[in-house]
């Protein structure tokens, strides 16, 4: 019996360390949605103003992570949801968000979203409030915060499921204005060509900040400590230039206009 009691207590022992390596094995799963400058894929690598900014961060605590571009914001909330991602890149604040998702204090950037429109179309569209454009069909992201007042308008809403779509969408008059990240939308448009043709009113539907948030379900090893390190990270970071510098490379040869 006793040497049964200690080939057990050592077998318990074995599979204890095999689910404590195991967990610990997983790399960190970081996702968002793909965002010319901030979030893409190039040659095989991911990259892009987030991505670089949380790799270092994840870097600097020694997390092992692997990171993922989703094209559906909707399926990236379901998958926060159950647990399946640990940390979500670029989401605004909002209050039900926070029933399932963990914000940090710092953001390191201010997101601006115009709504654009045909160039031909714009010495005839006027933006000083939502009620301006009652007559327009306007595009949009399903599940995308925008703003409270936006979803609550009796505007004639278009949703898409992915920002990719809008664009096209202008160009075939099958709406006449949709809200876009500014800083994004005028890079897309430049390296496409079609700057000429689609333009955006001056007014901006919202601008604040974004951020890169923990999921609550994540049952992860590291979170707490990404939890506990990521401002103090992200801060040492931004007085290194390290911040400043990947905005730079991604942004500085197109400043907004």
């Amino acid at each position: 019996m006793a040497v049964f009691l200690r080939w057990f207590r050592g077998l318990a022992v074995v599979v204890l360390l095999s689910l404590a390596l195991g967990a610990g094995a997983r790399p960190l799963i970081v996702v968002g949605t793909p965002e010319l400058r901030y979030r893409m894929e190039l040659n095989g690598v991911y990259t892009g103003i987030d991505v670089e900014i949380v790799r270092a961060i994840l870097n600097d605590l020694s997390i092992e992570h692997e990171f993922q571009l989703i094209e559906s914001g909707a399926r990236i909330i379901r998958e926060a949801h159950q647990g399946r991602v640990d940390l979500v890149m670029s989401f605004s604040f909002k209050e039900e968000r926070a029933e399932y998702l963990n914000y940090p204090q710092v953001a390191y950037k201010d997101l601006s979203w115009h709504f654009f429109v045909l160039t031909d179309n714009q010495p005839y569209i006027t933006f000083n409030t939502l009620e301006d454009l009652k007559n327009l069909r306007i595009g949009a992201v399903n599940e995308w915060a925008y703003t409270p007042e936006f979803w609550n308008s009796d505007l004639n809403i278009v949703k898409v499921s992915r920002h990719t779509l809008l664009v096209e969408m202008l160009l075939n008059r099958r709406i006449e204005a949709a809200p876009m990240n500014t800083q994004e939308a005028l890079y897309d448009l430049r390296q496409r060509g079609l700057d000429k043709l689609i333009t955006y009113l001056p007014k901006p539907l919202v601008s604040r900040p974004y951020y890169n948030v923990f999921v609550k379900a994540s049952v992860h090893p590291d979170m707490a400590k990404l939890q506990a390190g990521y401002d103090p990270s992200l801060k040492k970071l931004e007085e290194s230039g390290f911040v400043a510098d990947v905005f730079k490379r991604f942004l500085g040869q197109f400043p907004l206009e």
